[in-house]
């Protein structure tokens, strides 16, 4: 059992403190939430190719997942992660890069998981990578773009 991450996009901010009315902000922005579930470990894996991707915390496909470590409580559950506004650009190049904003470079990288990752997802229960695109990478890659357009910063909250 694991813990349901949603991902908010709020207001222009170089660490989580100096977000002011930060309850508002994400209220605001709660119809734009991307919703990973339970299936933060399971994107993490297939984006690092690895069975163990919490080996590096400085990865992109880390902290696009799960931000820099924070803790404040909010009415919706814990901020567990942070991202700022100038971390935005990076993650988006990334996503770029690795062509993750179509279902065919998802594919790509998907296709060309290691043998030891693969049975991995299978073991996990993973969703089909069809699923996967349309239910979680795609709502993840618009809420970061939009940030970047937006100049947000992006909360991580666990529920």
């Amino acid at each position: 059992m694991g813990i349901s991450i949603n991902l908010y996009r709020v207001g222009k901010a170089e660490k989580l403190d100096d977000l002011k009315d930060l309850e508002t902000q994400i209220a605001k922005t709660a119809d734009t939430k991307v919703d990973l579930y339970k299936i933060a470990g399971d994107l993490a894996v297939i984006f690092l190719n690895t069975t163990d991707p919490y080996g590096d915390i400085d990865t992109i496909p880390y902290r696009m997942l799960y931000g820099e470590q924070a803790q404040k409580s909010v009415s919706v559950g814990g901020i567990g992660g942070f991202l700022s506004s100038a971390e935005i650009p990076a993650i988006t190049k990334w996503i770029k890069d690795n062509k993750i904003e179509t279902f065919g470079g998802f594919s790509k990288i998907y296709d060309n998981l290691s043998i030891e990752v693969k049975k991995e997802l299978e073991e996990m229960g993973t969703d089909d990578k069809i699923s996967l695109f349309n239910g979680y990478v795609r709502p993840l890659v618009v809420l970061y773009f939009t940030a970047l357009e937006n100049q947000n910063s992006v909360v991580f909250i666990g529920q």
